[in-house]
């Protein structure tokens, strides 16, 4: 196992882990999509597949994993919630060989031992919805002893806490943290030069006091090099969207702001991070923009980025840009490696 895992703790959010683009990604990456399944959806809701108790044990189903099975562990407990290609890209990026159909046997597999668990994302009018899937509580041992890195972010709820204490995700949820691995996905599939990569992680200053302790968390976040760290922040369009993304971003100036945080951050960057807001489409980002400058959270000195969901299923590095007053979007391209 020792072996198997590597020296390193941050194995699964190390970019170099991730280098092999030898395979087909799932979709065809010279052809731009037009259609954005992750957007929002009326009266869209979650809903649990339901499967029957098993009682085999953790070790014994262990005894049977190879290391494409551990990596579905890893992989998911890393980025919380994942779609079936989503898992097929990350593995494969790792170099394991399994095909898209192996993925789904394995998925069932896990469902049946019930190590993790399906949430079907539709409306009434929907036949067929959405599936993402998260990890059950009965993985814990084994991605403990994969060394998981657990956050408040990615930590595993179990079913008795998430209906005592009302813990479930919404589907914005849900979608937030997909789209902040379709994100992390596409850039790594295009080669963009990174060192580390991370989901659902804070940035904040290492050991402050109340005042000086602000926390912000994002759907995901890239380091490039020394001086350059990039917070992707996922906002769907739904009614209490934008004063929450208020809140975030007030939080990031403040942390943008104070020097401390260069000389004391948690992860040690020598720089500040700069915010790049996911909006649904261009449209969606227009009004984040206009929303942000009318409530005085615009700064030139600092500016907010944008991108959308569609540019990280294409083959593109040009993904990033910077609206001004009239809406015209200034591009900018990640390095590539």
């Amino acid at each position: 196992m020792a072996d198997r895992i590597g020296s390193i703790m941050e194995i699964y959010n190390d970019a170099k882990n991730y280098n092999n683009r030898m395979f087909d990604f799932g979709f065809n990456a010279e052809t731009a999509p037009t259609k954005n399944v992750l957007g929002v959806i009326e009266n869209e809701k979650v809903t649990i597949a339901e499967y029957p108790f098993n009682g085999f044990g953790v070790r014994k189903i262990m005894k049977g994993f190879d290391a494409v099975d551990f990596a579905i562990v890893e992989e998911l407990g890393r980025s919380k919630y994942l779609s079936s290609i989503q898992i097929y890209q990350y593995i494969r990026l790792r170099g394991l060989f399994v095909s898209r159909e192996g993925i789904r046997k394995r998925i069932n597999k896990f469902l049946k031992y019930r190590l993790i668990r399906e949430y079907i994302l539709k409306n009434d009018e929907l036949t067929n919805g959405l599936r993402f899937y998260d990890l059950d509580v009965k993985a814990i041992p084994i991605a403990n002893e994969c060394k998981v890195i657990f956050n408040r972010g990615n930590r595993i709820i179990s079913e008795y806490k998430k209906q005592t204490e009302n813990l479930y995700d919404t589907a914005e949820g849900i979608k937030r943290v997909v789209v902040g691995n379709m994100i992390i996905l596409g850039l790594l599939m295009n080669g963009v030069k990174m060192k580390r990569f991370g989901i659902l992680e804070t940035m904040r200053i290492k050991g402050g006091t109340d005042a000086k302790n602000v926390i912000i968390r994002t759907a995901s976040n890239v380091h490039i090099d020394d001086e350059s760290h990039i917070l992707y922040e996922v906002v769907r369009n739904t009614p209490d969207a934008l004063d929450n993304l208020a809140d975030k971003v007030s939080r990031y100036y403040k942390i943008v702001n104070d020097e401390e945080y260069k000389e004391n951050n948690y992860y040690g960057y020598k720089t500040v991070p700069q915010l790049v807001i996911c909006g649904e489409n261009y449209e969606h980002n227009l009004r984040i923009d206009k929303y942000l400058r009318e409530v005085g959270l615009y700064s030139e000195k600092d500016t907010i980025m944008y991108t959308e969901d569609l540019l990280y299923v294409q083959a593109t590095l040009k993904n990033l840009y910077v609206l001004d007053e009239t809406g015209n979007r200034t591009w900018y391209a990640l390095p590539t490696q």
